[in-house]
């Protein structure tokens, strides 16, 4: 028996990239119409060589974002490992202390409350390396 709806590989290859078109053709708002003639004259295959062509600079700046993003995350890094909040004495201190409160209390208000000082002087320090806002 055969079955009711079959389709040829072919035309489920075309239908899956006239989708893709459609999906990339809202992005590419100024081309859509050149999208359109491409697909008729020419051919899918032109069509996605041209998309491809069309998405390489957006991969290249989005590259360049990523790469910027990386800089911005390890100078943050940098920064906090210099803040005294997070030298080995300090914190080593400051999170006994705030467990014993935890303990004694049962109120994590008060635990917070021991780390307050250290984090007025990072700010502190922040504010003297003059990234304030």
């Amino acid at each position: 028996m055969k079955k009711p709806f079959q389709f040829r590989t072919s035309t489920v290859i075309k239908a899956l990239v006239i989708l893709a078109i459609l999906v990339v053709a809202p992005f590419a708002v100024p081309f859509t119409l050149e999208f359109i003639f491409v697909a008729d004259l020419v051919g899918l295959e032109a069509l996605i060589a041209l998309c491809l062509m069309y998405c390489k600079p957006l991969l290249s700046s989005l590259r360049v974002k990523v790469q910027v993003f990386a800089e911005h995350l390890v100078a943050t890094g940098r920064l906090v490992c210099e803040l005294y909040m997070f030298k080995p004495g300090v914190y080593l201190g400051h999170a006994t202390l705030s467990s014993a409160v935890i303990l004694v209390a049962s109120s994590v208000v008060l635990a917070s409350a021991v780390w307050l000082p250290v984090m007025v002087a990072s700010t502190d320090f922040i504010t003297k390396l003059g990234y304030s806002s």
